[in-house]
């Protein structure tokens, strides 16, 4: 059975879709887009993901490395959240959890491949103490 980077790997290329708070009524209006770009030998992928709003401008920009490890799949992320970079481990299918303490705030990232062509890309999230939450979640279809 193909694992998450299995999944990417067949379908690299431009995604572009909508960036969405679950919890709010109404849509925010954010538009997103993500490059998926395969890493040398295979080993993974890499995201370039951005997410902008039409009265904030851009409000996230991301590099994330998705590979396979002789410990599994992880995630290398960078983004314009906090100056440093956190690596994520697959903690169930494509679900990505820091070790304790390695962000300076709860997070976690989900990435799913439902169909071909699409993704749908999450970010849990919370305030150093808060409790991790669904805030974003992008879903993409593959434009070229």
């Amino acid at each position: 059975m193909a694992d998450l980077v299995d999944l990417l790997l067949a379908q690299p290329g431009l995604y572009t879709g909508t960036q969405q708070d679950p919890t709010e009524d109404h849509p925010s209006g954010s538009v997103a887009r993500v490059t998926v770009s395969p890493l040398p030998s295979d080993a993974g992928v890499a995201f370039d993901y951005e997410v902008h709003n039409p009265v904030n401008g851009v409000v996230h920009v991301e590099h994330t490395v998705l590979a396979r490890t002789t410990d599994g799949i992880v995630l290398f992320a960078a983004h314009s959240h906090a100056s440093t970079a956190v690596l994520l481990r697959e903690t169930s299918a494509g679900y990505f959890e820091p070790d304790p303490g390695a962000s300076p705030f709860p997070m976690a990232i989900g990435i799913e491949v439902p169909e071909p062509d699409r993704i749908v890309y999450s970010w849990s999230y919370g305030a150093p103490g808060d409790d991790l939450r669904v805030r974003d979640i992008g879903t993409f279809r593959r434009v070229r």
